[in-house]
């Protein structure tokens, strides 16, 4: 066979048909140091050239509660369903960093990432539960933050009603991530195609802040209008972590089922639009 004849020849690689939702678990736990590796990059690329370094992660919420305790509290003179306005605002500043931290930093997960994408293999979704991890890490730090205002104020004699329903919490951040994950795998797919959506992710998480309780009570809304709380998932989530940790807020098990079960449709949709964003990135970035 001559050297014409060699060049002529090509592989093809059969591979299964993969399914509509698709997550390569193995792949994911044998680049478990890959992804490592990005939580370590981010978290030290973050905190360099900085002056107050990891301090500002817990500077923000509590700059941003005294804030709202002032404008809303006590100028606006919104309720709080009794609890201490300063850790009613904490508590929904807390889980809402954590979602719009989620939410924003995997939307930028192709466009951020295009020149390792375009060189080297990697499963893609090593980027978004990367920067899901660092949010988490954030998250931890602020709730930690939180844990001590409760804990004060417990001791203080405010009406805070501590009991079993803190165990809801571990699935109130599961799902948080979960929602924050696919609404930024959505956004990140979309990116590709639509550049300009890039620009409307941060107005776009502010707008949502103000829709989802974090600076007045959902016993505030009309009845009428009860419903569009309802299918607005974050809503649940923030009234469940108030209720599960002071024992103030409005939230049915039915209507944090609800809310499940949009997070689970959107981080449905989130992967698989990930996905085939994955097949054609290089052509559409």
């Amino acid at each position: 066979m001559n050297s014409q004849e060699n060049q002529q020849r090509w592989t093809a690689v059969v591979t299964p048909k993969k399914p509509l939702f698709d997550i390569p678990f193995r792949e994911l736990w044998r680049y478990r140091d890959l992804v490592y590796q990005f939580v370590r990059r981010d978290l030290v690329t973050q905190h360099k050239q900085t002056i107050l370094g990891p301090v500002w992660f817990f500077v923000q919420p509590i700059i941003s509660s005294v804030v709202m305790t002032i404008v809303f509290g006590k100028i606006a003179n919104l309720p709080t369903n009794e609890t201490p306005k300063f850790l009613f605002y904490l508590s929904g500043v807390t889980i809402w960093f954590y979602f719009s931290a989620v939410l924003s930093r995997t939307s930028n997960s192709f466009s951020g990432n295009a020149h390792l994408f375009t060189k080297i293999y990697f499963p893609r979704l090593s980027v978004p539960i990367a920067q899901s991890l660092v949010a988490m890490w954030h998250f931890l730090i602020q709730f930690l933050i939180f844990l001590g205002f409760y804990v004060y104020f417990l001791i203080a004699g405010y009406p805070i009603e501590a009991s079993f329903r803190v165990i809801i919490i571990p699935f109130l951040i599961l799902q948080t991530a979960m929602l924050g994950m696919g609404c930024g795998c959505l956004i990140s797919a979309l990116t590709t195609r639509f550049k300009d959506l890039q620009m409307a992710v941060p107005p776009g998480i502010q707008l949502w802040m103000y829709a989802s309780c974090i600076f007045f009570p959902r016993s505030m809304v009309q009845p009428e209008y009860q419903w569009v709380m309802i299918l607005n998932p974050v809503v649940p989530i923030v009234e469940a972590f108030r209720f599960a940790l002071m024992g103030r807020g409005e939230v049915e098990i039915w209507q944090w089922l609800v809310s499940v079960a949009i997070t689970v449709g959107i981080f449905g949709v989130g992967i698989i639009e990930f996905g085939r964003a994955e097949k054609n990135f290089a052509d559409t970035i």
